[in-house]
């Protein structure tokens, strides 16, 4: 190991004048070998002890320059002075030290030969090449665009023991009036079980009515992003039913299907008797302004959603509580409900704040968020149909949601008995 300083130049020396540079240091002296004329050696005088070791001149190419050096950008030569590290051995492992005396002859002799050769002193353990300039970062590339979604969905009160019909009645509706609806596969799981056009209308139906007790039916392939049917039994709390759809809206806009969106979401809200539904264009692949209870509570629905939505289905419970704070321009009525339209064209929800401002319904129709739970709600809103609140306790209805839960333990108690019984 050694300590090294290394001097870049312009002029290449033979070893006798590099000899006389050595001289020209009080106190050194340098030794020349005659047959590879070379410096063999560079001593103290007195005592005759090595000073340190020269190598050079190496020529060098511009290549050979370190990046940044600018200062020796024009040196061709280059001259190594190596000064020997003393390794001393103790209690805690090995030392290196140099020699104090040794490195001041070679720095006065670094200085004298930089001179000498118009060049440049460089110590290695100090200097380090400059950081280069920063190229200029090249300019940002574009974001791209995200893709939109088109939500869909439509809710119901589920208090009928036999509400079985919602798959048939979304099938039919879909194929008669938005054919992207129509789902290619379908089913409880995947691998889903059916497929269109490889199985009949009638399977669909079948499905749904079979397997979906609680669960639901899923429906998949291109173009639904997404969809489910909510199973038909009853919820003592969640008493709700919905069909969910979503859309890559740009496979919509492809497919030239955007006209048919408006009267496949009313004729799916008056066929199924929806007390509300939604139709939402985002760049969310699932969120919506609609929120939903943070934990099930006496309440089975939460209230309107807390930012507008490009359509808006409202039963006649809900039609004639919101009609006071909507602009009558944009509603349209009919025996069944009320739909409400910001625009004509599909549009996100800035351009529906600069319509309807803010808030564009009262706080008393949306549920109170709860700023711990992800933004759902915690409270139900103040104001909404009577039918949306669950049963006072004695009730008509409270005791036929009671009495249909006893039937559902009554069936599972008896298909344990059974299964036990097949067991023995």
């Amino acid at each position: 190991m050694s300590y090294d300083l290394e001097v870049y130049g312009k002029v290449s020396l033979t070893a006798r004048e590099l000899a006389k540079v050595v001289s020209s240091v009080r106190g050194l002296k340098a030794t020349v070998d005659r047959r590879s004329q070379t410096i063999s050696s560079i001593m103290h005088k007195r005592g005759r002890a090595i000073a340190f070791e020269l190598d050079g001149p190496d020529q060098l190419e511009p290549e050979d320059i370190p990046e940044g050096w600018t200062e020796v950008a024009d040196a061709t030569v280059l001259y190594s002075i190596h000064v020997p590290y003393d390794v001393q051995s103790g209690a805690g492992g090995f030392s290196f030290s140099v020699d104090g005396p040794n490195l001041a002859a070679a720095t006065a002799f670094a200085a004298r030969l930089a001179e000498r050769v118009d060049g440049t002193v460089i110590d290695p353990q100090d200097d380090e090449p400059p950081a280069p300039e920063p190229e200029p970062d090249p300019a940002p590339e574009p974001e791209p665009e995200r893709p939109r979604f088109l939500h869909l969905r439509w809710f119901r009160l589920l208090d009928d023991v036999n509400d079985k019909d919602l798959a048939e009645i979304y099938l039919r509706t879909a194929r008669e009036f938005f054919p992207p609806g129509v789902p290619s596969r379908f089913g409880t799981y995947e691998p889903f079980q059916g497929r269109f056009p490889r199985d009949d209308d009638a399977k669909f139906d079948a499905m749904y009515r079979d397997d979906c007790f609680i669960g639901d039916l899923i429906l998949a392939g291109k173009p639904i992003e997404h969809g489910t049917i909510d199973g038909w039994t009853n919820d003592l709390r969640q008493r709700t039913q919905s069909v969910r759809l979503k859309f890559e809206f740009d496979r919509l806009v492809k497919l030239k299907a955007l006209d048919a969106i408006e009267p496949f979401f009313v004729a799916l809200a008056e066929r199924t008797g929806s007390f509300f539904a939604f139709a939402e264009v985002n760049t969310s692949r699932y969120a919506t302004a609609q929120r939903f209870m943070a934990v099930k509570r006496d309440d089975p629905w939460s209230g309107l959603p807390t930012e507008p939505q490009w359509l808006t289905w409202f039963g006649p419970e809900y039609a004639e509580l919101v009609a006071p704070h909507l602009d009558p321009t944009r509603m349209a009525a009919t025996s069944l409900g009320t739909l409400h339209r910001w625009t004509k064209h599909p549009a996100e929800v800035d351009e529906l704040r600069a319509l309807s401002g803010d808030p564009w319904i009262p706080a008393a129709f949306r549920g109170v968020i709860d700023p711990t739970t992800d933004e759902r709600c915690g409270k139900a809103a103040e104001v909404m149909p009577e039918s949306l609140r669950y049963p006072a306790p004695g009730s008509p209805q409270a005791l036929r949601i009671e009495a249909h839960y006893a039937r559902m333990r009554e069936i599972e108690a008896n298909a344990r008995k059974r299964a036990a019984e097949g067991h023995r």
